[in-house]
């Protein structure tokens, strides 16, 4: 069963919503990172599913391809929405 999406996206096909994860604004051991200095993390939190999508469902936490999907901000967050085929792992 997939889950129904909350944010007002709902992704068609093959599509999956990510929600993007921040880039740490702080090392481990507490040093302020400077903005340029931090990675965009290539993670995101799956917000959505389309009906075709598979290995994948609303909730997971994925690695997906660097220049995949497009890059949407809705009521103030920023979202992902790309082809499941760019997935490339899920984060345990």
């Amino acid at each position: 069963m997939v889950k129904k999406m909350s944010v007002g996206i709902e992704p068609l096909g093959k599509m999956v919503l990510l929600e993007l994860e921040e880039a740490a604004e702080k090392t481990d051991s507490g040093f302020l990172l400077p903005e340029a200095a931090r990675e965009k993390m290539n993670v995101g939190l799956v917000a959505g599913v389309g009906p075709d999508a598979e290995h994948v469902k609303a909730g997971d936490r994925v690695v997906y391809k660097k220049y995949a999907g497009t890059e949407i901000t809705w009521q103030d967050k920023d979202y992902l929405l790309l082809k499941s085929k760019d997935l490339q792992a899920t984060v345990l």
